[in-house]
């Protein structure tokens, strides 16, 4: 086989094809305009700068959208197609370019299914100066004929669970959406929400905003905030404890959305565990059994909100008297004395919203005895608050029968 038979074009020789620069190959397929060739790309090829800033785009999204590469040039990928998500798997795959690392990830935009490759860009000294990119696409999710896309199926199926509640908003606070599980928690029919609005600092207390000023901050500036404890008024009034964590939507639009988890049954046990232990531990430590009691007693207003307590005893074939009191004025002695006496008679529980008292019976083969408090809160008391006093009630009687 002589040269001329090996070389498919005599006029250059293949050594001096071999050494051709990538520029000079480039030109070689330049007759028709370089940049005609990126245009008619079956993909998208882009350049970036340290910050993300596009500085190079064409191909394939230039024609399906019909925009002009100048208009896109100079703006960031977050600000131009991800709608400032910064934990976007192409953000992500950017900052590992940054890093010195290629990465391949795989999209979802617009409907379609994209693969990208992303690599670190270097200047001539191999320095990183940004990123290059390429992406193809490689599949699209229906949503004609009505059709959802998965990743709106997947999202809709954790709304409508109601396994947790979820609102809609913007950064004014103002709730724009929200599925049932919210609105049962808050109090709010649907109805509620189109007509008159549901705002946040209407659900907090005026305590809780700077917190929750505090929160949206953190999102406006990470996408996300730590989840929170908060008190969340319901309309009627009543406080719920809730847990809330909240995520950015849109950067642009300024939307978000908010998880709100009901902790009222992990608030209580802890409330309550707490009531019993300070309780308990005031009997154990007293100087004497009078004393014992009295330091129970302030244990239980300090852990449960309470203002004043008292406890009353009624020995077998005795009177029902007064053991010990802490708080309570004089004008309330009346009211708190018909309480012990009503809760010791009837053997249940009595409960004065007018005058806030609350008086839980204690009722032993040979001996009755009432716990009473009051200057709590207006509404009337959860089933667990009645049988925590009842617990430390208890716990007072048989203190004072082992220590008579």
């Amino acid at each position: 086989m002589d040269e001329h038979s090996s070389n498919p074009n005599p006029d250059h020789p293949p050594n001096e094809a071999l050494n051709l620069s990538a520029h000079e190959a480039l030109g070689l397929v330049s007759g028709t305009g370089l940049s005609h060739v990126f245009a008619c790309l079956p993909g998208t090829v882009w350049t970036t700068d340290t910050k993300l800033v596009l500085t190079f785009v064409q191909g394939q999204i230039i024609r399906t959208y019909d925009v002009a590469p100048e208009k896109l040039i100079g703006r960031t990928l977050p600000d131009l197609v991800l709608d400032g998500r910064e934990d976007h798997p192409l953000i992500q795959g950017h900052i590992t370019a940054l890093g010195g690392h290629e990465a391949s990830v795989r999209i979802e935009w617009g409907g379609n299914l994209y693969n990208a490759r992303i690599a670190p860009l270097r200047d001539a000294t191999g320095a990183i100066v940004g990123c290059v990119g390429s992406h193809q696409q490689i599949g699209w999710l229906p949503d004609d004929d009505g059709l959802l896309r998965e990743s709106d199926m997947r999202l809709h199926r954790v709304i409508d669970s109601n396994m947790i509640g979820i609102a809609f908003g913007n950064d004014e606070g103002q709730i724009t959406e929200a599925n049932e599980a919210f609105l049962h928690l808050a109090g709010y029919t649907r109805e509620d929400l189109v007509a008159d609005g549901i705002s946040w600092p209407a659900l907090t207390p005026i305590e809780c905003h700077a917190r929750q000023m505090a929160a949206i901050d953190e999102v406006r500036q990470t996408g996300r905030c730590t989840p929170f404890e908060v008190d969340l008024i319901r309309k009627d009034g009543r406080r719920v404890p809730v847990l809330v964590g909240g995520a950015r939507l849109s950067a642009r639009r300024r939307e978000g959305v908010a998880f709100v988890l009901d902790i009222s049954e992990k608030r209580s046990l802890r409330q309550r565990q707490a009531a019993e232990l300070a309780s308990a531990d005031a009997l154990l430590d007293a100087p004497s059994p009078d004393a014992a009691v009295a330091a129970a007693l302030d244990a239980l207003c300090r852990t449960l909100g309470w203002t004043a307590a008292e406890f009353w005893h009624r020995p077998a074939g005795g009177k029902l008297a007064l053991a010990a009191s802490v708080g309570a004025s004089s004008a309330d002695a009346a009211t708190i004395q018909h309480a012990a006496l009503r809760a010791v008679e009837k053997s249940d529980p009595q409960w004065s919203d007018r005058q806030g008292v609350l008086a839980v019976p204690i009722v032993t083969d040979d001996s009755a005895s009432a716990l009473v408090v009051s200057g709590g809160d207006a509404a009337a008391p959860e089933p667990w608050i009645v049988e925590t006093i009842r617990a430390i009630g208890s716990r007072i009687q048989r203190f004072r029968g082992r220590g008579r």
